[in-house]
């Protein structure tokens, strides 16, 4: 399975980061003073986060019963262990069948020298015990360390968690990252502005796989908004603009392939935002 959703659901914990980072402080912003007109604020840029992603291919045969074990056990004993947050995506019509791709943030890679969540809830023998009953249910199963790239992404209107994405897997040739990153950045997002899209998101692997991938993620509110059309060639101005630029990125991009993938609400969990006291 070497086309593994890798990246993907960077594009939600890069967004709801983002989120995080205008909002940790409500009190302030609404005390504080409007910029004057002739001098606007400046937006400080976001720092690139580390997260872990984890997908998972389930047995055809015991979805709906690892759906029930994810809601019902899995999502309170990782809590319980001191799990702050976790997103689950899964495929939504267009892609990887019966794939389930969970997102957690990497406060600090010190964190894997000690007992992960699952053994501080159950101890040593529990957690033994909870792992046999998760293998049964997999096919496969590998987790990466990704790094979220808002220097290339694009927040939109996004103003929540989304519900759905169209997430595209791109392996660039090597020696080729510089070149890449710079059509991300002077192509597409100014495409995807004009376009008008809700946001769009791009992560970096780093460490459990290929090294020369990038996933990019554009926000879509339903199946409806896919129908219009690639957002990139409605923001260049249609088909003959976006050949031009096909000739442009030729020899950058040695592979890549695409899917759609839903939020799942249900098998998500983070922990609320606290306001500062007064």
């Amino acid at each position: 399975m070497k086309r593994i959703a890798k990246g993907f659901p960077v594009l939600s914990l890069c967004l709801l980061l983002m989120l995080a980072a205008a909002t940790t402080n409500p009190t302030s912003l609404a005390q504080s003073k409007p910029a004057q007109k002739s001098e606007p604020a400046a937006q400080a840029p976001m720092a690139p986060q580390w997260l872990s992603v984890t997908v998972v291919h389930i047995k055809p045969e015991l979805v709906l019963e690892y759906q029930d074990f994810m809601k019902n056990e899995a999502l309170p004993t990782l809590q319980k262990g001191g799990m702050k947050s976790r997103e689950t995506w899964t495929t939504a019509g267009f892609g990887e069948s019966f794939e389930y791709v969970y997102v957690t943030p990497i406060d600090n890679f010190a964190q894997y020298d000690g007992p992960g969540p699952i053994v501080k809830a159950l101890g040593e023998e529990g957690a033994r015990a909870y792992g046999a009953k998760v293998r049964r249910f997999l096919s496969s199963s590998q987790t990466y360390a990704v790094q979220t790239r808002p220097d290339l992404s694009y927040m939109g209107k996004m103003s929540g968690p989304p519900k759905m994405a169209v997430v595209n897997w791109i392996h660039i040739a090597p020696g080729r990252n510089v070149d890449f990153e710079n059509v991300i950045k002077n192509d597409i997002v100014p495409a995807l502005k004009k376009a008008d899209v809700l946001g769009y998101f791009v992560s970096q692997t780093v460490h459990g796989g290929d090294v020369n991938e990038y996933v990019t993620l554009t926000i879509v509110e339903n199946f409806a908004e896919i129908g219009k059309g690639s957002p990139v060639i409605r923001g260049m101005g249609g088909q003959e603009a976006f050949n031009k630029f096909l000739s442009k990125v030729s020899g950058i991009i040695a592979h890549q392939e695409r899917s759609v993938m839903r939020l799942v609400p249900e098998l998500s969990f983070t922990a609320p935002v606290k306001a500062e006291n007064k």
